[in-house]
């Protein structure tokens, strides 16, 4: 097995993305306004057009804009008796989508790294290894489960179920209904095939292991971490103090 030699401070070390990961799902429970919200986001983007040269920007962009749309819908929708439950639907859904694409966002650069990487950061770190894999297998699982989804709604449209924006909306609860039984399903199959996966690959070996990637926390993992707690610390103290 040949190796590859990294140079020290090329790479981020997966646990400055573990860091950033953990400080973002408590800086969305924290932070409940709008600009605070919009901050972090754009926090967020920053970074991934810093670190990752913005491979995920205008996907992101997309999906904040199009969630604020329909926060803005169920905000609207709300007033009116016949249509409260459909506006409090769309404005959870905006609320919550908007501030779930924070962690998301380092979720995705977490997911991005090599899993003898990872798993060689979560050992440097003294976690038992069945958290290192079982980390590792959840962070592989939600491209399975993507890919699944795409061929579930490709078999959809095959049978003419939910064809076009306008059939999908009109139809709704039968069309997540056919989509989730069989998601569900396959699911299910999927986790019992990585269960067993791990199990042939050692995780409940207690012995001492040894990994042939080396990992290094560098001065740059360092700002970055510092970086992932003064700006949310930041915009939670500005909130607090009624700015925004």
């Amino acid at each position: 097995m040949s190796l590859t030699k990294i140079k020290p401070g090329t790479t981020v070390d997966p646990r400055t993305w573990l860091v950033h990961l953990l400080i973002g799902v408590a800086a969305i429970i924290f932070i409940h306004s709008n600009m605070g919200g919009l901050l972090l986001f754009a926090w967020c983007m920053l970074l991934q057009l810093t670190m990752r040269k913005g491979q995920y920007l205008l996907p992101f962009l997309f999906a904040y804009i199009v969630l604020t749309g329909f926060a803005w819908i169920g905000v609207q929708l709300l007033p009116d008796d016949r249509f409260y439950f459909l506006g409090l639907a769309f404005s959870n859904m905006g609320v919550i989508g908007r501030k779930a694409m924070v962690p998301l966002s380092f979720a995705i650069c977490l997911a991005k790294e090599p899993t003898g990487s990872l798993l060689a950061s979560l050992q440097a770190m003294r976690l038992p290894k069945a958290v290192g894999i079982g980390l590792a297998v959840l962070l592989r699982f939600f491209p399975t489960i993507g890919g699944e989804y795409r061929a579930i709604r490709a078999s959809q449209r095959f049978r003419g179920i939910g064809v076009g924006v306008v059939h999908t909306l009109t139809h709704l609860p039968s069309t997540v209904e056919y989509i989730l039984i069989p998601l569900i399903l396959r699911t299910t199959k999927v986790a019992e095939e990585l269960s067993a996966s791990m199990t042939v690959r050692g995780v409940r070996f207690l012995g001492e292991t040894i990994s042939y990637r080396p990992v290094r926390f560098t001065g740059k993992d360092a700002a970055l971490c510092a970086m992932a707690v003064l700006i949310p610390a930041a915009v939670f103290l500005l909130e607090r103090r009624g700015v925004f």
